[in-house]
């Protein structure tokens, strides 16, 4: 079991809803980093269901086109 599998299973949801926000019940979508701009720290990303976001790569610097995200609210909070 990797560290954010881990953590998600003993998170604050009290359970094994991985990609769930205590906040606002929103689901973190794992997403592709398809094109950057690391001067802003800004990511077009897709997620699993061809869905097109923008999302702020800032907090989990360094990534490149390729590598893939947890994004919630449109900011990644972790490299998958």
């Amino acid at each position: 079991m990797s560290d954010v599998e881990r953590a998600c299973e003993l998170g604050a949801t009290g359970g094994p809803n991985a990609f769930s926000c205590i906040t606002c019940s929103d689901e973190g979508r794992p997403a592709r980093i398809h094109e950057l701009d690391e001067a802003t720290g800004l990511a077009f990303c897709e997620d699993e269901d061809g869905r097109c976001e923008e999302a702020d790569v800032s907090l989990v610097a360094p990534v490149q086109v390729g590598d893939t995200v947890l994004v919630h609210a449109g900011v990644a909070l972790v490299r998958l």
